[in-house]
């Protein structure tokens, strides 16, 4: 059976994403409100949490080389992600799945939008959670 935090989240993202794609914004009290609530009721998956956040932090400066953003609000989101993991294998597939659909997702982008360097990425992080509850990667 599916968590309700897991569905709440869920629909946290799905709010994130339509606000990411139609004003390229999400307030950033809401995700840290969503981040403080899922760590409190995770605690014990801290460690994940911690490695996705320094994941995130990565792939942000990797980005920066190319002027490319990956904002805050995308740290706090696979940070919260990473709450959710219990394991390191699920904490490695979260980071394959994360690289092939971000591949995708960024191919997709820049061949129905052009070059921008300001692109969404909270849509494809979505469908990254999706995907890992759909596959029992998330507790």
């Amino acid at each position: 059976m599916i968590d309700v935090l897991v569905i709440l989240f869920l629909g946290v993202l799905l709010i994130a994403s339509f606000l990411d794609l139609k004003y390229r914004a999400v307030p950033s009290i809401f995700l840290t409100a969503t981040l403080f609530i899922v760590l409190i009721m995770r605690i014990e998956n801290l460690q994940y949490g911690i490695m996705a956040f320094v994941f995130a932090w990565l792939i942000k400066d990797l980005l920066s080389i190319k002027d490319i953003e990956f904002g805050v609000a995308d740290i706090k989101i696979m940070a919260t992600i990473g709450l959710f993991i219990m394991t390191m294998n699920g904490f490695l597939i979260f980071i394959g799945i994360f690289a092939l659909f971000q591949f995708v997702y960024t191919l997709t982008w820049q061949w129905r939008f052009g070059s921008d360097h300001e692109r969404p990425f909270i849509p494809c992080l979505a469908a990254v959670y999706l995907t890992l509850i759909l596959i029992g990667g998330i507790a």
